[in-house]
């Protein structure tokens, strides 16, 4: 894949146009929630982005948690705004997500999905999440996924706006599509170790991460991949993309309590 330079990424910003209105408003408790900058140095966290959990390590500097958590809402905001499906087309909607990103500062890795099988009788689609993400994160990576995933469910059970964002982005009609993904930074080096799952079924709840469902009722599809923070590419285009976001990451982005 080609890597972007500072013109090429300001070429392709160029041509993005949201709107004048929100594509995908989520409810009104979370309208007006825009935490993609409201980040903290020295601290695990976790940011709702859409329909993207992304835990970060502590290791990761506010600027840079930052600059993904706007990356990501800008890429599924065109990716929508294009329309790219995610429910009807997942493979097609992550490679779109995966070329958007690669043309604005990062290195971004294809996305192929496989079908999720399993012996057991039923399944929880937030264990199968960790079971995948086990495969590619170390295990005190995991252990920031599965903060981050409690609390999302401590969002859900109280009604706020990262479960309400969370939801209303990631699950249509008894399917869904979303991303948990853990950051980390070594060396002002950034890298975004993420799983994409879509799922269908014949049963449905508001609470899909921990409903159990028997394993006849569910189709799980999963695939993971890695996205790289160019910083020296990413920095010359950050208020380019701010500006692209304008009032649209509002009702699209927010922080998850304190891992």
């Amino acid at each position: 894949m080609t890597h972007a330079t500072v013109d090429s990424a300001l070429h392709a910003l160029a041509s993005v146009d949201l709107g004048p209105t929100l594509l995908h408003a989520a409810p009104s408790a979370a309208a007006a929630v825009n935490d993609a900058n409201d980040q903290q140095d020295g601290t695990a966290s976790g940011t709702v982005v859409g329909s993207s959990l992304v835990s970060f390590s502590a290791l990761v500097s506010a600027q840079h948690k930052s600059d993904l958590n706007n990356a990501l809402a800008l890429a599924q905001l065109v990716a929508v705004k294009q329309g790219h499906d995610p429910n009807a087309d997942p493979v097609g909607y992550y490679q779109f997500l995966a070329s958007f990103l690669s043309q604005i500062g990062f290195t971004a890795q294809g996305i192929t999905f496989g079908q999720y099988t399993t012996q057991a009788k039923t399944v929880e689609i937030d264990q199968v999440v960790l079971e995948i993400l086990q495969q590619v994160l170390a295990p005190d990576a995991i252990g920031t996924v599965t903060a981050a995933l409690k609390a999302l469910e401590g969002s859900a059970d109280s009604g706020g706006a990262p479960w309400a964002i969370y939801s209303s982005n990631s699950v249509s009609n008894n399917a869904g599509t979303f991303t948990v993904g853990l950051a980390n930074e070594t060396n002002g080096s950034v890298a975004f170790q993420l799983g994409g799952f879509s799922f269908s079924g014949t049963e449905t709840t508001t609470k899909f991460l921990w409903m159990t469902y028997s394993t006849t009722s569910i189709s799980i599809k999963d695939g993971t991949t890695t996205f790289s923070l160019n910083d020296d590419v990413y920095s010359q285009v950050r208020a380019t993309v701010l500006a692209k976001l304008g009032s649209h990451a509002q009702g699209f982005v927010a922080n998850l309590p304190d891992l």
